[in-house]
């Protein structure tokens, strides 16, 4: 009987390429937004550039935020096939 768990570790590597370079994206913008964040409290840059890159960062935090979803239900999948397979 075969369990789906093969295809099931490949969709998680996936997954969790995917998470990983959405972290990275987050963590870049994070990096951004904190520079920003400086330099308005410094006068050196106005509130438009502070948004901006706030609005990066949260466009990169819900992708990531989309991404580790998908890795939870590759958990949850992972689960119900090792229920199925008892």
């Amino acid at each position: 009987m075969r369990s789906g768990l093969g295809y099931e570790a490949k969709k998680l590597a996936a997954r969790m390429a995917e998470c990983s370079k959405a972290f990275e994206e987050l963590r870049s913008r994070a990096s951004e937004c904190v520079r920003a964040l400086e330099d308005f409290e410094s006068g050196s840059v106005g509130p438009e550039e502070l948004l901006m890159k706030l609005s990066g960062f949260l466009e990169a935090l819900s992708e990531f935020g989309h991404e580790f979803s998908h890795l939870y239900s590759s958990a949850a999948s992972i689960l119900a096939k090792l229920k199925v397979a008892e």
